[in-house]
């Protein structure tokens, strides 16, 4: 595994660059297409459908990623994995939801992160992160959430809901600060709070296999003291 660390946008947010994670994403894959029949929608905001990976998957995450995250969010304590999930973007644009047209946050602590382990082509599309224009928030805190929401909601009043499609690159309301393509066993760290989207191409045609859709492991790390 090779990491490095990049610094993103006004905040100088943290973003860890994983290179071959696993060292063996085909068997990752075929994990993945084994349980097929177990994927579904999870979320409400997850625009496809989720099924757990394998404990064995969190504990290795854990144990890989323990110093590497230390040294990029300054953090003296320790790490847990809490959630590991294989992913599939399977919602076509029409059929998207108004918050799944925007740039998303997964949380407001700070203290949860977010990987992204891509296990697909990079045509399908890596993730970008954004700014919120009007207010400048690059990263949804406890403190920003009420205002956020505020001025999102006044401006889908006066400006419409978001245009039916997925977000990859700038919009009226956000800008988009950094990017990262999708590579085959790539993964990245960030703090969850931080804006976000994947980078779904205007021509994604949504793939249910495993085995050749967009397919991703989505895992949440605890910053633990």
């Amino acid at each position: 595994m090779q990491a490095r660390i990049e610094r993103i946008g006004a905040g100088r947010a943290p973003v860890i660059v994983l290179e071959e994670l696993s060292g063996a994403p085909a068997a990752l894959v075929e994990q993945a297409a084994e349980v097929q029949s177990q994927f579904h929608v999870r979320s409400k905001l997850y625009p496809g459908i989720r099924t757990p990976a394998p404990q064995s998957y969190r504990e290795n995450l854990a144990t890989q990623l323990r110093a590497i995250v230390c040294t990029a969010f300054d953090w003296q304590g320790d790490i847990e994995v809490t959630e590991s999930n294989f992913s599939l973007v399977t919602t076509p644009a029409p059929e998207l939801t108004p918050f799944q047209r925007i740039p998303h946050f997964d949380g407001t602590d700070t203290e949860e992160l977010a990987v992204l382990h891509y296990l697909c082509r990079p045509q399908q599309g890596g993730t970008s992160f954004y700014r919120h224009r009007s207010t400048g928030y690059e990263m949804i805190t406890r403190d920003r959430l009420e205002g956020y929401m505020r001025t999102l909601n006044s401006e889908a009043r006066a400006l419409g809901l978001p245009p039916a499609e997925y977000v990859n690159g700038d919009t009226p309301l956000f800008e988009r600060i950094a990017h990262y393509e999708a590579a085959f066993d790539r993964a990245i760290v960030y703090r969850g709070a931080s804006l976000h989207s994947g980078d779904i191409p205007p021509d994604f045609v949504p793939d249910a296999d495993p085995r050749t859709g967009r397919l991703t492991v989505n895992s949440f790390l605890h910053l633990v003291a």
